[in-house]
């Protein structure tokens, strides 16, 4: 009995201090993790409304869970707005960033996140791909011939449905 509070307390004083330095870790890590996170969402931003040279988040516009960003050119005209959306894909989250001209006309969409199977799911982050989405609106249709590939049909149905979701909120709330 006594080995067994003996070896109870070894395993208790090693989970405690495991359960600290993991706690020390994640604080440290943190504020840099959410920086990095931030220079990629920036960058998307970019690359989803190339003709923005400003992003605006003091006047960000929402609809119930859906962010948008405007930007501006050069000039100070509002040239669309940035979303960046999170939808349920096989394996997990999918985060995009959604580029959207002021009637809603998509501009682009940069996956910025996913952890779906390699080989299948991972396919929603070829720029090829991401490219079809360019010029369609809240009226598309998805179609499994066109939009889906090879062996995944969830992981693009996911992003489909995460841009319907956008797209309707920016036509309900935005673009009004």
């Amino acid at each position: 009995m006594n080995r067994l509070v003996h070896y109870g307390a070894v395993l208790l004083i090693t989970a405690a201090i495991a359960a600290g330095l993991l706690s020390s870790v994640n604080t440290i890590t943190a504020p840099q993790i959410e920086k990095i996170n931030k220079q990629i969402v920036n960058e998307a931003r970019k690359q989803v409304l190339p003709l923005a040279s400003e992003f605006k988040e003091s006047e960000k516009m929402t609809s119930g869970d859906e962010v948008f960003i405007p930007g501006y050119d050069a000039t100070g005209n509002l040239v669309g707005y940035a979303s960046t959306v999170k939808t349920n894909g096989y394996s997990g989250v999918i985060t995009f960033v959604l580029g959207l001209d002021v009637k809603g006309v998509i501009t682009g969409l940069k996956v910025t996140g996913q952890s779906e199977t390699p080989g299948l799911g991972t396919n929603v982050e070829n720029a090829d791909w991401q490219a079809l989405w360019i010029g369609r609106d809240k009226s598309y249709e998805f179609n499994k011939s066109v939009d889906g590939f090879a062996g995944a049909t969830i992981s693009p149905t996911a992003v489909f449905t995460g841009v319907k979701k956008s797209t309707k909120a920016f036509e309900a709330e935005v673009k009004n």
